[in-house]
């Protein structure tokens, strides 16, 4: 018995469903699970586990047989002679053309929203296998009349016949495949938004990240960049298993953190549009020109050369002898500098820290772009993710492996050059 391609459900139907059970698998991640890992891993990994593959189509190994049968043909008299017989059988034979393919084998039963409109019929489907491909087997009828008649040319004739009836068949499995592949190409950014929308409904309990926000107090006199209204976060009762029990954790909050950033910024560029009052400065009194400015903004402690984890950083926000902001002050010197630079300002950081700054100043090199184009390779080459924020400031998303945490990077340059 024939098999009817393309006429079961719609193309976006079957992807529907397959999203659908996606969504269902992260939605049932516990918080603790989905507070811990690593999204980009689940999100390739969900790209992958949930991506259909495209029907692919091996048209050079081709196969046939031939069958004699008895074939069915249509008797003209039946039309004006009601004991006529409407068919009759004959000689003839049966030819079958085996089409390996590979992909999903459902793929041939799904409709696509641009079709052709016939019957597509075929013999059999065999699903593919780990060890063979699939096979498609199409068969065409003639009667031996019919082949004997092209004589020398029944191969041809036939070979004829199968391209021109089989060229539907392809053009409605690459309307298919167009579907699919574009499904394929969302499947990571929707698995991504599927899981930043579950991390953000997943419960204090499980989470560093979403333990109490530092509540930096702005000075009332402090003309603020960008004002922010902050309020103490409170503290939140949880529910936690008895031996697991620990201390919430603080954090300075997506604001405060840009709010800082502006207030140097302002800070430093006022200095490059006056280069001569500072260009001769240290970087120990550039560091404290920077962190008076950010006195006057905020009423947390405000230090410089803070002993922390592996050594002293630059600049550095603390409130109740937690950090909520640091800092590192350097004088450009090169790349390979740079990412000394980078690494002594990880070094200083503990696993709660997830925020941090690097501000390079130019005073030696006349060259100013050439530095920020290297710097803007080694955001592009050592980041997960970076935005230029503008000509010389970039905001880095790095990945720790130490402490298996993303850190937020601000690299800022500022020309200080005469």
């Amino acid at each position: 018995m024939s098999v009817e391609l393309f006429s079961s459900k719609e193309v976006g139907e079957y992807t529907a469903k397959i999203y659908s059970g996606m969504k269902s698998a992260i939605e049932n991640f516990s918080d603790e699970k989905i507070m811990n890992c690593d999204l980009e891993e689940w999100a390739d990994y969900y790209s992958e586990a949930y991506r259909i593959q495209p029907i692919i189509l091996y048209k050079d190994n081709i196969t046939k047989s031939l069958d004699e049968q008895k074939v069915q043909v249509y008797n003209h008299w039946s039309r004006m002679d009601p004991y006529e017989s409407e068919y009759f059988m004959v000689d003839g034979y049966h030819i079958d053309f085996m089409i390996p393919f590979d992909g999903d084998s459902m793929l041939w039963r799904l409709r696509p929203s641009t079709f052709i409109m016939q019957r597509f019929e075929v013999e059999t489907i065999e699903e593919p296998t780990k060890d063979n491909p699939g096979i498609l087997t199409l068969r065409l009828i003639y009667t031996a009349s019919d082949l004997k008649n092209k004589g020398d040319n029944v191969s041809s004739f036939i070979e004829s016949q199968f391209n021109r009836s089989f060229s539907n068949y392809e053009q409605m499995i690459s309307n298919v495949n167009s579907a699919i592949e574009s499904f394929n190409a969302s499947i990571r950014k929707n698995a991504m938004e599927l899981l930043m929308a579950r991390k953000n409904k997943a419960s204090d309990f499980s989470v560093i990240s979403k333990a109490l926000q530092i509540p930096m107090k702005l000075s009332k006199e402090a003309p603020n960049v960008r004002p922010i209204e902050l309020k103490r976060v409170e503290r939140k009762t949880i529910n936690k298993p008895k031996d697991r029990l620990r201390e919430p954790e603080y954090f300075i909050s997506d604001a405060d953190y840009e709010n800082i950033q502006n207030i140097i910024h302002s800070q430093c560029s006022v200095m490059e549009t006056a280069p001569e009052g500072f260009s001769q400065l240290e970087e120990e009194k550039l560091r404290d020109v920077l962190v008076s400015t950010l006195e006057t903004h905020y009423e947390n402690s405000v230090t410089g050369e803070t002993f922390r984890k592996n050594g002293k950083t630059d600049i550095q926000v603390r409130f109740e002898n937690k950090a909520a902001f640091i800092a590192e002050c350097k004088i450009w010197h090169g790349i390979k500098k740079f990412e000394d630079a980078i690494r002594q300002l990880f070094g200083y950081t503990t696993w709660k820290d997830t925020k941090v700054a690097l501000i390079v100043f130019n005073k030696g090199n006349r060259n100013f772009n050439s530095i920020l184009n290297c710097v803007d390779e080694w955001a592009k080459t050592n980041c997960k993710s970076n935005t230029r924020k503008n000509a010389n400031m970039w905001n880095c998303v790095v990945y720790r492996d130490d402490t298996q945490t993303d850190i937020k990077l601000t690299i800022a340059v500022y020309d200080l050059s005469l």
